[in-house]
């Protein structure tokens, strides 16, 4: 049983209507029914992971990943004073991609993954200041005016430490953006366990706007905006999550890849994933 306090307000944590999540009475954040290190989670991160488990192929999906990132750089851009003279830093980079596109905006850009062989990439391929290794025994850069996380937070055992280092490192004015998803959400409520986002280990904290607008106040965010993150996902990958991984259905999903049905990009937001940006205040 994991016996922590609530991460947002200290509360109690006791059974949620979901099984595998334990709810806070006081703020109702949710978060997994699991005790996992650093080494546990970096395990969960290999190849395998982006070619198989959770992807049909991260990269055969570049362009409408690529897409998806365009969009929330131009919401982020909104709320950046002269980026060409500020300093990115992503926490989860995964292969760089964001990265890439992101270094034609601000002065410098680098980013941090666990996973070695998402790195690599990054580094070899995309020629990008990516380094490997988990953020709370990694020196930060002397200086962050904008770190994003997408859809990374869900992800952390210790995400309130993340934020306090991350604080730590950003002047008054630093911007902070982060996708994740929102389990108050009308699609969440509707899907209950069956949820899209409930996948024990690798999302291992489930925030509202609520809980995590309270979590970035902890730490000397204030938020300036909130919205719902649509992405753009390419059918195969689609059909591949769907039908192999969620149903084991391998046959149907391979029926209509050979019959040329899961060609191309669909655009899709369901209001389940908040798109957060805060300003450090002091």
């Amino acid at each position: 049983m994991h016996t922590s306090e609530c991460l947002i307000c200290s509360g109690h944590l006791g059974p949620s209507g979901i099984p595998g999540l334990l709810r806070c009475s006081a703020c109702t954040f949710q978060t997994a029914d699991l005790n996992i290190t650093t080494q546990d989670v970096e395990a969960l991160y290999t190849e395998k992971y982006f070619n198989g488990d959770e992807y049909a192929s991260y990269l055969a999906d570049r362009n409408a990943i690529e897409r998806s990132l365009k969009r929330k750089l131009q919401t982020l851009l909104n709320y950046v004073q002269d980026p060409e003279r500020r300093n990115l830093f992503e926490v989860g980079c995964a292969y760089g991609l964001f990265m890439n596109i992101a270094q034609r905006h601000f002065q410098h850009v680098s980013g941090i993954d666990i996973s070695h062989d998402a790195v690599e990439y990054a580094r070899s391929q995309l020629h990008v200041d990516a380094i490997q290794g988990d953020l709370l025994s990694t020196p930060l850069p002397e200086r962050i005016d904008v770190a994003c996380l997408w859809d990374t937070i869900e992800h952390l055992s210790q995400p309130q430490l993340y934020l306090e280092k991350l604080s730590a490192a950003m002047p008054k004015g630093a911007v902070i953006a982060i996708t994740t998803g929102d389990i108050d959400s009308t699609v969440a409520r509707w899907r209950g366990k069956k949820w899209r986002q409930i996948h024990p280990p690798t999302h291992l904290q489930y925030f509202s706007k609520n809980t995590l607008t309270k979590l970035l106040e902890k730490y000397g965010f204030g938020v300036r905006h909130v919205g719902f993150d649509g992405m753009y996902r390419n059918l195969e990958s689609m059909s591949y999550t769907i039908f192999a991984l969620k149903r084991k259905q391998v046959g149907i999903h391979s029926a209509l890849k050979r019959f040329g049905l899961l060609r191309g990009d669909l655009y899709l937001n369901l209001r389940d994933i908040i798109f957060v940006i805060a300003e450090k205040q002091a």
